[in-house]
């Protein structure tokens, strides 16, 4: 079984729940599952962009990235939340391998054109376009498991910032995943009510989308869930990074907590 699991910079920062995926993560690779993980790293970029005197600004779910954001989202995704990712599943003796799209130009992207029709300008964002599958298979066939980042590389040679969520999608179709697993701080979709709901397909995605209920960033999350089933992905989750059992319940097959994604029945 090959899936991918895209975790969240929000549930990276905390050092216990970090450790206790990585060490889900390498339980389930020693039982023989082939796992590409995704990371993101939004909150400690906002840190370091502060620190620098660099404003955070997002459209639609998306961080608007000019030349000098990029620097720093480089800097920190492919550099700290990477390499102490990498680090971290060493530990448990995962031959983690980190990296980012440019490498071996294994992820490449298109820049994303103004998201719904806002006119706002995103900047250096792009949008994964194709996937060197052959790079994965010949990770995977030397017992590496692949940690990357969310940086990309466009036609034109440039990096381009990468919506993380985006990102885990276009890995997990284009590598043959069976399953696609987000890991996030929250307890998954959620209805008006604060409930989390169970099952979603496109038609109830779109009405939340119309009614206001999905905002922020599950706006890029659930399209990219949806984006993933249509190019073959047979389960996407959602799923609390912070329940213990969330991860092995959804790769074994047993009830979940959180949401399952799926196609319009």
């Amino acid at each position: 079984m090959r899936v991918t699991i895209k975790l969240g910079g929000s549930i990276l920062e905390d050092a216990p729940t970090r450790d206790e995926i990585v060490g889900q993560v390498a339980a389930a690779v020693e039982s023989g599952t082939q796992v590409l993980i995704v990371h993101g790293g939004g909150k400690r970029l906002n840190r370091r962009l502060a620190e620098l005197g660099i404003d955070s600004r997002f459209v639609s779910g998306l961080r608007v990235t000019d030349e000098r954001t990029l620097s720093v989202a480089l800097m920190v995704l492919a550099g700290e939340v990477n390499k102490n990712l990498v680090v971290a599943l060493g530990t448990e003796r995962v031959r983690a391998i980190g990296i980012c799209g440019a490498d071996a130009s294994s992820v490449r992207c298109e820049p994303m054109k103004s998201p719904g029709g806002t006119g706002e300008e995103l900047g250096f964002v792009g949008q994964p376009a194709a996937i060197d599958r052959h790079f994965f298979d010949q990770m995977f066939e030397c017992g590496l498991t692949p940690v990357v980042a969310s940086i990309a590389l466009g036609t034109d040679q440039h990096l381009y910032n990468v919506n993380a969520d985006q990102m885990a999608s276009v890995c997990a179709s284009g590598t043959g995943c069976e399953a696609l697993v987000y890991l996030t701080d929250v307890a998954g979709v959620l209805d008006a009510g604060g409930r989390v709901i169970p099952s979603l397909d496109a038609r109830a995605i779109e009405e939340l989308r119309h009614a206001g209920v999905l905002t922020g960033g599950m706006l890029p999350k659930t399209a990219s869930c949806l984006e993933a089933i249509r190019h073959g992905v047979k389960s996407v989750y959602i799923l609390p990074g912070r329940s213990p059992g969330a991860l092995p319940n959804a790769l074994e097959g047993r009830e979940i907590e959180g949401t399952c994604i799926h196609g319009n029945d």
